[in-house]
């Protein structure tokens, strides 16, 4: 119970003698931090946006190429059997 009573007083004596200057520093270092994290958030928000627009893009590049694909092949279908005809 000493001990608590000690270590409680310790911490009142340093909180006391902390100046105001020196509270004063430490909320301006306070404040640049939150804002440096609050500029990171909004960094990570708009590369999220970025990141999730371009994996749309890309999946509508490969709906594209893959209808190409499907395209192509039907139209060699078509020529191989108008060729076809044509030997007959």
């Amino acid at each position: 119970m000493l001990k608590k009573i000690t270590v409680i007083t310790l911490a009142l004596a340093l909180t006391a003698c902390v100046s105001t200057d020196e509270m004063d520093a430490l909320d301006a270092n306070i404040t640049a931090l939150t804002n440096q994290v609050d500029a990171l958030s909004a960094q990570v928000a708009d590369l999220e946006t970025q990141q999730q627009a371009t994996a749309t893009e890309t999946q509508v590049a490969k709906d594209s190429a893959e209808q190409a694909v499907s395209d192509a092949k039907a139209a060699n279908e078509r020529i191989d059997n108008v060729v076809a005809s044509y030997k007959k």
